[in-house]
């Protein structure tokens, strides 16, 4: 009976940190929308395994719209954790515009399904 107690409390927990993981890389958090960003938007391509371009030289305090587009096979996602902005997840083919103020300095932005996809906003 204990066995089985364990059993059951293990596969619970195991559950909920797979659950708490997979959430992270697939929830949008911060200005994101579906659909292309205005006229002025800052065009960013995930293509698998990389961003295009990977430095965004952008003016420190301006409000932007970051327009991603998924041109890769794979899903994948554009976040900037200082800034607590993610996408969530951006389907082959699809479009969303995340907007944010440009911080001071260099900010990294990554794909959180593929460790070493990133790139910078240099804020000039």
């Amino acid at each position: 009976m204990k066995h089985r107690s364990w059993f059951r409390a293990s596969v619970i927990v195991l559950s909920l940190a797979l659950l708490a993981l997979s959430a992270c890389s697939r929830e949008r958090s911060g200005d994101v929308q579906d659909g292309g960003g205005g006229p002025d938007a800052v065009a960013v391509t995930l293509h698998d395994d990389e961003f295009s371009p990977d430095v965004l030289r952008l003016r420190a305090g301006t409000e932007v719209q970051v327009e991603v587009h998924n041109e890769g096979s794979n899903q994948h996602n554009f976040s900037i954790d200082s800034l607590n902005l993610s996408t969530g997840t951006v389907e082959p083919g699809n479009v969303v515009t995340a907007a944010l103020t440009v911080p001071n300095g260099t900010t990294e932005y990554h794909c959180t399904f593929h460790p070493g996809m990133s790139g910078e906003i240099v804020a000039r």
